[in-house]
């Protein structure tokens, strides 16, 4: 261990604020308002349940930043945002400012719906032919994390930028203490983030990886986080912030320019909208994979999954089934609606899911799966969920693409930048271009019922992401889980290109013989693997006035409500 002042356990940090006796200590409540329950069938977890508000999130100290907002009287989106800028300080190898996102809000006063796509754009210099690097300068899209989360309080908040970003320069400021989960991200890439002398100084500061207990601090974060909460996005795209990220660029080769950052704008969208068995689903529309979320499921409608156990063999084969014919969509369909015509309606089509479930074999594995004719992935993310008592909730996701991004730092920023530009493909929509926005499977959901939010939902995860939404949403709607037990239930995963079907150890060694003898190539990974992202959620119960949340072990997720 090193010396780096005093210690705090970030495992005990994390169980106080789980079973309820940290609130205090995180400045937050806990009691009459905000219950723990240890109820729901053995999970890891305890499920948290609040009536006035609550913050799901990837770390404690962000869920908290976010619950402090809500207490102060904001709303949804001003806890979504003040979260947001706070989990890019305490999850910096996921998201930060230097990354990017999608967000989905309800409105329950108006009964409408928003997307924020604040995704990553190609840099404006026409490179067309060249070979997109996964670190380092060329890897780097022009960030809209600042552009999107500003545009979203702007808009629909009621706090100001000062108010919601405070938490964040504090965490910067203050330090935090580094959990095990990121002490081992940080030893695991210690080498690629020791060639990157501002990186290390954030990372290894005396020149080792930190380890679990000590605190890591990012003054220059700090400075940055100043800076836009005092002028707001024209200091990241236009002023001070700019001139450093052009600057570091120009001087190591990379592609962006002041006058690609002075383009970027964030856009308002419609979420795309589908149903599955009455429960209307809002998710994120293209250039992310919402669709095929919701496609996967209208696949699924034509089978009745309560009949079976939800780790049965007959669901896992259905599942992976619809997933398959999702994703092979998602690669000939999905990419930039500016550069690209998405074909949205139809292939959110019933019909057209009718036509693709009726060619699942019920026995045995498919193979070749292509695209069909509706005519006729990195785990560097992370997701949060936000609901307060007005019925209003957020889901939103944010990313670097892969763990720490590009791996640079503009020196003097503490800013780590994203590394998107790996994530164009070789054909299709999703080819590059100049000034367009690369494809990614996030997809952060709500959930309606009976026209009243139902559930904020999403994870990180990669390709993953797709996967762990449909199991999810089955879990809840077919199978009446609760949030925490479906977030929990064992993950796998698999799609159209993908040889192995990758489980999760905990799903029954019986329905593994069965897959096997089905004619899939199987890939067992850990009990709560980090390769199967890490979700939040929460459920909101309108007639009982509570909401409930669930956090995923598979990372430092936190519930906090009140």
């Amino acid at each position: 261990m090193h010396t780096n002042g005093t210690r705090v356990s970030f495992m005990f940090l994390r169980l106080l604020v789980v079973i309820g006796l940290g609130a205090s200590l995180l400045g937050c409540t806990s009691g009459p308002t905000a219950q723990h329950e240890a109820s729901a069938a053995a999970t890891r977890i305890p499920q948290v349940s609040a009536r006035n508000g609550m913050v799901a999130s990837a770390h404690p100290l962000a869920s908290q930043a976010g619950l402090t907002i809500l207490k102060a009287g904001g709303n949804a989106v001003d806890a979504a945002v003040a979260t947001a800028f706070a989990i890019g300080v305490v999850e910096p190898n996921a998201n930060g400012l230097g990354g990017e996102g999608m967000m989905v809000i309800w409105l329950a006063d108006q009964r409408k719906a928003v997307a924020i796509d604040y995704r990553s754009m190609a840099p404006l210099a026409d490179k067309t032919g060249q070979k997109w690097p996964s670190s380092g300068p060329l890897s780097v899209a022009v960030p809209g994390t600042v552009a999107g989360l500003c545009m979203a309080l702007e808009k629909y908040g009621s706090k100001s930028l000062q108010e919601v970003m405070a938490p964040a320069i504090k965490l910067a400021e203050d330090g935090f203490v580094v959990s095990p989960t990121l002490s081992q991200i940080i030893v695991d890439d210690f080498n690629a983030i020791n060639k990157e002398p501002p990186l290390a100084k954030i990372l290894a500061p005396e020149g080792l990886p930190l380890e679990a207990g000590e605190v890591l601090k990012n003054p220059d974060l700090a400075k940055s986080l100043r800076k836009i909460a005092a002028g707001g996005r024209d200091v990241f795209y236009k002023g001070e912030l700019a001139d450093a990220i052009a600057s570091d660029m120009a001087a190591k080769g990379g592609l962006i320019s002041k006058a690609d950052l002075a383009a970027y704008q964030a856009i308002e969208r419609d979420p795309v909208r589908g149903t599955y068995r009455g429960v209307e689903i809002l998710s994120a529309p293209p250039p992310v994979s919402g669709i095929t979320v919701i496609e996967s499921l209208n696949i699924l409608e034509s089978f009745e999954l309560a009949k079976n156990a939800p780790l049965s063999t007959a669901n896992l084969h259905l599942i992976a089934e619809a997933l398959k014919r999702g994703f092979a969509d998602n690669a000939e369909y999905i990419g930039d609606p500016a550069f690209a015509k998405v074909p949205v309606a139809k292939l959110l089509s019933k019909g057209y899911a009718k036509s693709l479930a009726q060619d699942i074999p019920l026995g045995m594995a498919s193979r070749e799966i292509k695209a069909g004719d509706p005519s006729k992935e990195h785990p560097s993310t992370t997701h949060m969920s936000i609901a307060d008592q007005k019925g209003n909730m957020v889901a939103l996701t944010q990313t670097i693409s892969g763990f720490w991004g590009a791996r640079m730092v503009p020196p003097g920023t503490g800013i780590i930048l994203n590394n998107e530009m790996q994530n164009w493909s070789s054909k299709g929509p999703n080819t590059y271009a100049p000034g367009k926005r690369m494809r990614t499977t996030i997809a952060p959901t709500i959930l309606l019922k009976d026209g009243q939010a139902f559930a904020s939902l999403g994870t990180p995860g990669a390709a993953r992401i797709i996967s762990t939404m449909v199991i999810l949403i089955t879990n809840l709607v077919d199978h009446g889980m609760t949030v925490q037990q479906a977030i929990e239930s064992p993950r796998f995963y698999t799609r159209e290109s993908e040889k192995s079907i990758h489980l999760e150890a905990r799903i029954p060694l019986q329905t593994i013989e069965e897959l096997k003898a089905m004619g899939y190539s199987t890939s067992v990974k850990g009990d709560y693997d980090l390769f199967f992202g890490g979700a939040q959620g929460i459920v909101a119960d309108p007639k009982r006035r509570t909401l409930t949340g669930g956090a995923d072990p598979r990372r430092d997720g936190a519930v906090l409500g009140y």
